[in-house]
């Protein structure tokens, strides 16, 4: 028994020809767009703790905005000690002291993470 192979027509043979050609274009314009196509996320990780630490200084400023003198020192003790556990829990070490006067409170922070120490010192009032 015998088999033939059917010959390919000559429109086939121009479209198999024409998609060879389209990828080996479009593979080798990828090895030239390729270092520029990539997003580089690495620079987002990195600045997971100066995100947390602005983050934690712009609550604080709303923590103390939102509350009256009656209830400043509690609201603030509350925050100090929910901020610093959820630094711990990231593996940072965040030190957060505040002073408070009639007018204003004065709030010193220091983050420190195994890449970074990030100090800051701001009065705000209320």
């Amino acid at each position: 028994m015998t088999f033939h192979m059917p010959s390919l027509s000559s429109k086939a043979q121009f479209f198999i020809l024409t998609t060879v050609v389209i990828v080996g274009v479009f593979y080798a314009l990828s090895k030239y767009i390729n270092p520029y196509a990539f997003v580089d996320t690495s620079r987002g990780a990195k600045g997971e703790e100066t995100f947390f630490f602005d983050n934690v200084r712009e609550k604080a400023i709303k923590t103390i905005r939102l509350s009256n003198s009656g209830n400043l020192p509690s609201n603030l003790n509350n925050y100090r000690n929910f901020v610093k556990n959820l630094a711990s829990e990231k593996g940072y070490n965040l030190e957060f002291y505040y002073t408070n006067t009639t007018y204003d409170v004065n709030i010193n922070m220091v983050l420190t993470s195994q890449k970074y120490t990030l100090k800051a010192n701001f009065t705000v009032p209320y």
